[in-house]
């Protein structure tokens, strides 16, 4: 099956069309924070974010960058990334964010949290993603 944007682009060349000014997949500006990203600048980007904003939460790969084993990070540097990863993934149960990974190679991948709408008032959300636990994990 062809991808879409492929489909368009062929079609539209076809017609003699000047390419999509809208394309399927728009470019995304991503905030990359300047400094390593903790659990409560991620809350406070998340209760300040607009729709549609996102931001870069991690780099590299996490299973790996949160293990004992395999990682060569300090454990307080990966106690950082597990905390990070696990807040996005409360803010995404809430409903507050979309998490999303991109691949930029074999082993490396940009993990992304970007904005959806919310009824919340930003201190509200600020407050609930702070002192949230994650849902326990369910039997199988």
């Amino acid at each position: 099956m062809l991808a879409p944007t492929k489909f368009l682009e062929i079609t539209q060349a076809h017609l003699g069309l000047p390419p999509d000014p809208m394309p399927l997949v728009q470019e995304r500006k991503v905030y990359v924070p300047t400094v390593a990203l903790c659990e409560a600048n991620l809350c406070d980007w998340i209760a300040s974010a607009s729709v549609g904003q996102a931001i870069l939460y991690h780099e590299g790969l996490l299973l790996r960058d949160r293990s004992e084993i395999s990682s060569d990070r300090s454990t307080k540097e990966r106690a950082r990334i597990h905390a990070v990863a696990r807040r996005a993934w409360i803010a995404c149960e809430f409903g507050l964010v979309h998490l999303f990974s991109q691949r930029i190679s074999d082993s490396n991948y940009r993990y992304l949290a970007i904005r959806t709408s919310s009824s919340l008032k930003p201190p509200e959300i600020r407050a609930r993603l702070r002192t949230a636990q994650p849902a326990p994990r369910k039997a199988h």
